[in-house]
């Protein structure tokens, strides 16, 4: 599991650094994209490096907590819709070369740290032990 949330931080780092320097100067010379185009961009790489990040830091807790999982199914989703939706919008090689392997490691995490949800078997309630004089034998 450590190896995973390295894996993840990583991932993180990489879509932090390597993305935006690959897709933010072509964001900058689309003329028909609007002003909005380069803030779309930086929010969309923060998102998915936040992303990373939270499954880096919490990503062993998500199989017992529910609500983590939920958070995490959210993150997920945000992440698989924002990458399709830049491809959709940017079909340039530039951006299918950053987004597919982004998305596939946003896939990898959710198959790795959301999709299990059981429960640790050492995490069960302990049983309450009875006392040695309620087990003796009444007199």
């Amino acid at each position: 599991m450590l190896l995973l949330q390295a894996l993840a931080f990583l991932a993180g780092l990489a879509a932090l650094f390597a993305t935006s320097l690959t897709l933010l100067p072509p964001a900058q010379l689309h003329p028909f994209a609007g002003g909005a185009t380069l803030l779309v961009m930086g929010a969309g790489i923060l998102a998915f490096a936040c992303g990373y990040f939270f499954f880096a830091v919490v990503g062993y807790r998500t199989l017992r907590s529910a609500w983590r999982r939920t958070l995490a199914v959210l993150i997920v989703l945000f992440q698989l819709i924002a990458g399709g939706a830049m491809i959709y919008r940017y079909p340039e090689p530039a951006v299918l070369g950053v987004m597919l392997p982004l998305l596939c490691v946003s896939i990898f995490m959710f198959t790795s740290f959301v999709w299990p949800a059981k429960r640790d078997p050492g995490y069960r309630p302990r049983r309450w032990r009875e006392r040695a004089d309620e087990m003796l034998p009444p007199k």
